[in-house]
């Protein structure tokens, strides 16, 4: 059997899978917590991403007004952490109950 990189099969498969665009953004979900600190985290989870916007569940109201006032330091952090300009907005939403 031949060696092949990782690289390549790495390409192959988000090929196979339609993954295509920056793949730099989806740094932003292991790296969530570090981003946002430990506090928020418990509160928040990104869940997905399309067109360069981040979508982010919240669990509680209070939460989701505070997030609106912070939305421009982690867009902030977001450029230091992954790279300027990965995202161009942020979209908060409440979790579904049930």
């Amino acid at each position: 059997m031949p060696f092949v990189s990782l690289q390549k099969t790495l390409t192959k498969v988000l090929k196979e899978k339609k993954i295509t665009g920056d793949l730099d953004l989806f740094r932003i979900f292991p790296m969530w917590s570090d981003i946002v600190g430990d506090k928020t985290a418990k509160h928040t989870r990104p869940v997905r991403i399309k067109d360069h916007i981040l979508y982010v569940e919240v669990d509680d109201p209070m939460w989701l007004t505070q997030l609106k006032y912070m939305k421009i330091d982690i867009l902030e952090k977001i450029d230091m952490k992954i790279k300027k300009g990965a995202f161009k907005d942020l979209r908060f939403f409440l979790k579904p109950t049930g």
